[in-house]
């Protein structure tokens, strides 16, 4: 088992109240689940992405979860590692974490969900990978299959007709497939028109990041500023709601000091992001174990540096790095907060570090990518241009099922400008 994953699975481990998964093996969670004719469900995560760390630490370890084992079996696949590759051929990932529902059967895709999932939320997910013949149903095999664009005409005709199984769960649905199909004007006008059905806290705060983050990538207008204007005022006051995942809070605060940001309005934005800090640093404080407090450094390393004090975050990175002395994540993320501290050599030590303790995965681009940018800020043209060129052959050697045409694009160019 790896470190990252050790991390990662410390708490699942220690607590028998939540589900037994299967982990980083699909076929073993097929045939097991076709064995029992129980529907499928993998948790597709990354050890460096918070929410997925934080459903596993915080929210699948719940004892209401290990009743779902009745008709599911639970499997979880880490996208980072190699032995996983095949897996994200047929079922390919675009954002972290993507929650599948897999008829064992046919080992079709039933349903797909991007994002945490409380316990209603869950049983919500279940019966709708379970409905056929609605139009609800219809747009979710239409995600499933990809075809974002289609699916969401899909749940927006759901939407207006009226005839989705639960209003909140259809508009969220809708809103992540406008999102991922790149329809962003659409997007925030349904993330605006859809505050009227997201009731609960936690649909209600997921409804408005998925708006904002939609706004926030279209250019400036002036329907799209009073969209945006509108999502950001519900947004603050959803700040203070009770019965929010501390992750999806979190990520609430993300979005808004984002917007702050964009804004020009640099001293809200350095006010809103010290009270995230704090509101992390105050859970963090509360975690059982070191690694259901590690949940909140990516986070903590976010909200320290878009206060403008990185130091804030340096004693709680180093900790973890402490406890957790072959994981890549802790080395990596106090590398930025010593970049912007100025302290070059010792971020360059701290990302060496992290580079010698990431074996595989495309994660590593990004480290590569940390390394090319301090040696840049030290003024160092060569070690920058062979840092990327590093990360080019990474790049194009990584397993099909984990390589980016993408990415390996943007590496060429950057290769191609530093020569």
């Amino acid at each position: 088992m790896t470190a990252a994953l050790v991390l990662a699975s410390a708490l699942l481990a220690a607590t028998p109240a939540g589900p037994r998964f299967i982990e980083n093996d699909y076929a073993k969670a097929l045939k097991t689940a076709k064995a029992s004719k129980k529907l499928l469900f993998v948790d597709a995560w990354a050890p460096w992405c918070h929410t997925c760390v934080y459903l596993r630490e915080h929210v699948l370890t719940r004892p209401a979860f290990a009743a779902f084992e009745q008709d599911v079996v639970f499997a979880a696949v880490d996208t980072e590692q190699a032995r996983n590759a095949g897996f994200l051929e047929k079922f390919p990932v675009e954002s972290w974490p993507t929650l599948f529902f897999i008829d064992p059967a046919s080992e079709q895709l039933v349903l797909k969900w991007i994002g945490s999932a409380d316990e209603t939320q869950m049983t919500a997910l279940l019966a709708a990978a379970r409905a056929k013949g609605t139009p609800v149903a219809e747009a979710d095999a239409l995600l499933a299959k990809g075809d974002a664009a289609a699916a969401a005409d899909k749940y927006l005709a759901a939407m207006k007709s009226g005839g989705g199984d639960s209003p909140a769960r259809t508009a969220l649905s809708a809103l992540s497939a406008q999102y991922l199909a790149k329809q962003y004007e659409s997007c925030t006008k349904t993330a605006v028109e859809s505050l009227a059905v997201l009731t609960s806290a936690g649909d209600r705060v997921n409804g408005i990041v998925w708006g904002l983050d939609c706004a926030l990538e279209l250019p400036a207008s002036p329907e799209r500023n009073k969209q945006l204007a509108a999502l950001a005022a519900e947004g603050k006051k959803a700040l203070a709601l009770d019965g929010v995942l501390a992750d999806d809070r979190s990520g609430l605060y993300d979005v808004l000091v984002t917007e702050r940001q964009e804004a020009k309005d640099g001293v809200a934005a350095e006010a809103l992001a010290l009270d995230w800090l704090t509101f992390l640093e105050r859970e963090a404080a509360k975690a059982a174990t070191p690694a259901a407090r590690a949940v909140f450094d990516p986070h903590r390393v976010g909200a320290a540096l878009a206060a403008k004090h990185p130091e804030r975050a340096l004693d709680a990175l180093a900790r973890t790095e402490a406890e957790f002395p072959k994981d890549y994540n802790p080395p990596a993320r106090l590398a930025l907060l010593y970049r912007e501290l100025g302290r070059l050599d010792v971020a360059l030590a701290a990302i060496d570090r992290a580079l010698s303790k990431c074996t595989e995965g495309p994660r590593k681009l990004r480290l590569f990518e940390t390394r090319a940018s301090i040696l840049e800020k030290q003024g160092d043209a060569a070690g920058r241009k062979k840092t990327l060129e590093a990360a080019l052959a990474y790049a194009k050697a990584l397993p099909k099922g984990q390589r980016s045409a993408q990415r390996i694009a943007q590496l060429e160019q950057a290769v191609a400008a530093a020569r």
